[in-house]
């Protein structure tokens, strides 16, 4: 299913879990964009119309409801033999988790989520709906302590036909009512006393009834006592003690008449004048067939067994009505009677003296201690039983840590003292016990690290594989294969998960230019974005001076690789120095040697630091040389005049030079 699209609106995403008849996937609705629960029918059921009127009936018995506390149901549909239920999808854990992860549990919290739990039942039980299969494995958690009822899934009307205990495989023992146990109607009174007993796990973090069987645990429902919660957790308050074991009577009359009344109970349990109220009668007693039931059915009672009187003198019969009793008549066999009685009294009295001297020494059993039979073969346990003259009482059973053939157990236990010839029960590995594979394909990696913690497999081991149709962290392969018999102790769980699509492993681009980068990437199916690098005195302008991710590091196709590009080398502001030489004029001198005038000279100059600025403004007599200094910056030029008299006799452009 992961991948379909189902009524053309529902992506299924993944598989969330699954239940007897219904498994139960996460999906996006694509209309109103936003992530829902996807209840499928089986598709052993989808002919069987029975399960398809009890599917229906689930999402009809919910979809009346509208309770901030019960799961909403958005769509019910039908696709091609697909039955499908869309409801509210809920981030959280189950209570059965929340009470493994957290217990022990604070009261104020217990209190805190049985209320909304009572008050979801309220709401359903005042419209007729009876849940049936109240248990913390139906009931969501989310990290605010928010409570959601689900799986209404064998909800009934009040007044609608019951199913049995005894035809019915729905449902967990260990939540069932006495009534349910012996074949009676599921009523508001058997939700109430499954509430009672999920209080009784809140607060203790177990079960009331463990068992093997759900036979064995629904006939310790009828017949048991139920233990008191403080047996296992002594500082419950007696307030919050009292409301389980109201809610838990094996007589429904007994018990609350209404969730509201039991909620109004819960709410006051912690205040202070009632924490050491007294502890409230039990009545363990009581059968529950023996109480006048709702449906005004006649009351069971069990009649007083008679006394026989045929037998008996006149003297021992009982005296009926008013009438006076006959005294005895005096006799002459008094005398003979009385020398009777002593005889009898005289033989007793011997008999006691033979029994404390006599018979002990006669009768007398001498204890043995029973051996430590623990991993022996069978045949040398009967042989260390005979030695020790006691008897062997074979029992076969399955155990993953003994060896087939060898002594699991005993009872009684080695040491124990105990009478010659008695006998003591040996249990005999038959070896490990098989187990059917559970399927985990299609459950995200964290859903099935909590399904398997507690099945003690021999090795779990955890493969990835890439994949662009199996989301990433979805187990896609299993081996063994699902619903193979397997012992677990010595299995080896191999578990393939997505990792999504395919990554490629990044290129080293260092110093190639721009475009032979871009190539490299386009043939991985990368994408490249470029950014201005640093200078480099090594890598040349416009090549690939940086990059990231690095070399090595995985990308998946599509992601993007950034590039720096070099500025090359980086260039200094230079200063030269520039000689100029001022000579006069020789003609001129000699023709007026009697009237030299001196030579006016001007030096102008424009660099780094100055603008048309004057370096020289004299004037000489003699030929004079001027040394002028330039800063140019990178990629500028400078420049200089020199005037003689005010004419421009020489100029010069100096550009930078990278070299």
């Amino acid at each position: 299913m992961i991948g379909r699209r189902i009524s053309d609106r529902y992506d299924i995403l993944s598989r969330l879990g699954e239940g007897g008849m219904a498994v139960v996937y996460k999906a996006k609705d694509l209309i109103l964009d936003r992530l829902v629960a996807v209840k499928i029918l089986r598709h052993d059921f989808s002919n069987d119309e029975e399960f398809i009127r009890r599917f229906r009936r689930e999402a009809e018995s919910v979809a009346s409801l509208s309770h901030p506390n019960i799961v909403n149901i958005y769509d019910i549909g039908e696709e091609d033999d697909c039955y499908f239920i869309v409801m509210e999808y809920v981030q959280g854990i189950t209570l059965k988790k929340f009470i493994k992860s957290y217990s022990p549990v604070s009261f104020q919290e217990v209190v805190y989520i049985a209320k909304q739990i009572a008050l979801a039942l309220a709401h359903a039980h005042e419209r007729g709906i009876v849940h049936r299969d109240i248990k913390p494995h139906n009931i969501l958690i989310d990290e605010n302590e928010n409570v959601k009822v689900t799986d209404f899934g064998i909800a009934l009307g009040v007044t609608s036909a019951t199913i049995t205990y005894t035809n019915s495989i729905l449902g967990s023992a260990h939540y069932i009512s006495p009534e349910q146990a012996s074949g009676g109607k599921a009523t508001i009174k058997s939700d109430i006393y499954a509430f009672g007993i999920v209080l009784f796990e809140l607060l203790t973090d177990r079960i009331p009834y463990p068992g093997s069987s759900p036979v064995t645990v629904a006939i310790k429902h009828l017949n048991d006592p139920f233990p008191y919660p403080k047996d296992f957790r002594h500082d419950i308050p007696q307030s919050l003690e009292n409301v389980v074991i109201k809610a838990v009577e094996k007589n429904p009359n007994l018990r609350y008449d209404t969730m509201n009344e039991l909620y109004e109970d819960l709410d006051t349990a912690l205040e202070p004048n009632r924490l050491n109220e007294p502890r409230r009668e039990r009545h363990d007693d009581i059968s529950p067939m023996e109480y006048e039931s709702t449906d005004q059915e006649e009351t069971i009672k069990i009649p007083a067994v008679p006394r026989k009187t045929e037998n008996l003198t006149e003297e021992q019969k009982p005296n009926e009505g008013n009438k006076p009793s006959k005294k005895p008549k005096k006799t002459k066999k008094k005398r003979f009677w009385l020398w009777i009685t002593l005889l009898i009294l005289m033989i007793l009295i011997g008999a006691s003296v033979a029994a404390f001297y006599i018979f002990p020494k006669l009768f007398y059993v001498q204890d043995t201690t029973v051996p430590d039979l623990k991993g022996m073969k069978y045949q040398n346990a009967v042989k260390q039983l005979k030695e020790k003259h006691l008897k062997s009482l074979r029992r076969n059973v399955a155990d993953n840590q003994i060896d087939k053939g060898k002594v699991a157990r005993q009872d009684p236990e080695s040491q124990t003292e105990v009478k010659e010839n008695s006998s003591v029960t040996v249990y005999v590995s038959t070896g490990a016990k098989k187990e059917i594979l559970d399927n985990y394909i299609g459950y995200d990696r964290q859903s099935v690290l909590d399904l398997i913690r507690d099945k003690n497999y021999k090795e779990i081991v955890w493969k990835k594989e890439y994949s662009s149709t199996i989301p990433e962290g979805e187990v896609m392969k299993q081996d063994p294969s699902p619903g193979k018999k397997i012992i677990p102790s010595q299995t080896t769980l191999e578990l393939t998960y997505s990792a999504g699509e395919e990554e490629q492993s990044v290129p080293d681009l260092t110093g190639l230019n721009e475009d032979e980068a871009k190539s490299k990437l386009d043939h991985l199916g990368l994408k490249m974005k470029v950014k201005d690098g640093d200078y480099s005195d090594s890598i040349e302008k416009g090549n690939v001076l940086e990059q990231t991710p690095q070399q090595g590091e995985s990308l998946k196709k599509g992601s993007s690789v950034i590039v720096y590009l070099s500025k090359g080398k980086e260039l200094k502001p230079e200063t030269i120095k520039k000689t100029v030489k001022v000579e006069l004029d020789q003609n001129q001198n000699d023709q007026n040697q009697t009237e030299q005038k001196p030579t006016h000279v001007q030096i102008i100059y424009t660099d780094a630091s100055h603008h048309n600025e004057t370096f020289v403004d004299e004037e000489i007599n003699e030929t004079k040389s001027y040394t002028i200094p330039l800063t140019i910056n990178p990629n500028e030029s400078a420049n200089y005049q020199v005037l003689i008299n005010g004419e421009v006799k020489k100029e010069e452009t100096i550009d930078y030079d990278e070299d």
